[in-house]
């Protein structure tokens, strides 16, 4: 018997762990093609040293330049491969085991990239708020150097990121206004899924991030998410936990 997959994740205080939206997709395409997978938890101020150590690839640049390596990452016993960054993750898991089902039906890889892309521009807004309310999830030996990430990030300070008044108010309107575009689009497929009735990677990208929110939001304002499209985002996160592997 080959032995599983590892998935490298950072812990949390959330229920099971996995919190970031971005390991969730991870986590997710390697339920549903069906492969045996284990977490590996790094903590967050180790990321670099241990990506370095396994021979990942940087996923992005540090001001000064140097790699920034990130987790979704990925160690294939099998193959000896180790791949970093969700996307990527997921063509080298269909790429491998194509005989699995797939998450990139009718050769719709590359529409996919640019769903994702087009998601992430429309959810824009959410960020600022997310990420605090991320980082009290986080263990305390964690979430100082997520702080400072984030600082980095969004060029000013943690308590300016999304203060609670006007500011986080506004952004939770602006919230409701970037998943009403998501949701037109769904709305357009004719089906339970952006491409109709056929899963493919795009619901899993917006049902990681689902998932990922109903921990992340306090429980009033995840039943207020809930509410809104006519409840469409409560049957995603319903939908994507039949795959859902936490820890």
């Amino acid at each position: 018997m080959s032995q599983p997959i590892v998935l490298y994740d950072i812990p949390t205080q959330a229920p099971g762990k996995a919190l970031s939206g971005n390991v969730l997709k991870a986590r997710y395409t390697l339920a549903y093609k069906g492969l045996a997978f284990k977490s590996i938890w790094v903590e967050a101020q180790d990321i670099e040293e241990r990506m370095k150590a396994i021979g990942a690839k940087p996923t992005g640049h540090k001001p000064d330049g140097s790699g920034f390596y990130t987790v979704p990452t990925i160690q294939d016993p099998s193959t000896g491969a180790v791949v970093s960054d969700s996307f990527a993750i997921a063509e080298y898991l269909e790429e491998t085991y194509p005989s699995k089902p797939t998450v990139f039906p009718s050769n719709a890889k590359a529409l996919i990239s640019v769903f994702e892309s087009a998601f992430i521009n429309a959810t824009g807004p959410i960020f600022p708020t997310l990420v605090i309310l991320v980082g009290s999830k986080f263990y305390p030996k964690n979430e100082e150097y997520f702080r400072k990430q984030a600082e980095e990030r969004f060029g000013t300070k943690w308590e300016d990121i999304s203060p609670v008044g006007r500011k986080r108010e506004e952004g939770w309107k602006n919230t409701k206004a970037a998943l009403g575009v998501i949701d037109g689009w769904y709305s357009k497929s004719g089906g339970k899924w952006i491409m109709g009735d056929t899963f493919s990677y795009a619901d899993i990208i917006v049902g990681a991030w689902m998932r990922s929110f109903s921990v992340v939001f306090d429980k009033d304002q995840w039943e207020e998410l809930k509410s809104w499209h006519g409840g469409r985002w409560s049957g995603i996160v319903e939908e994507i936990n039949k795959y859902a592997i936490l820890d």
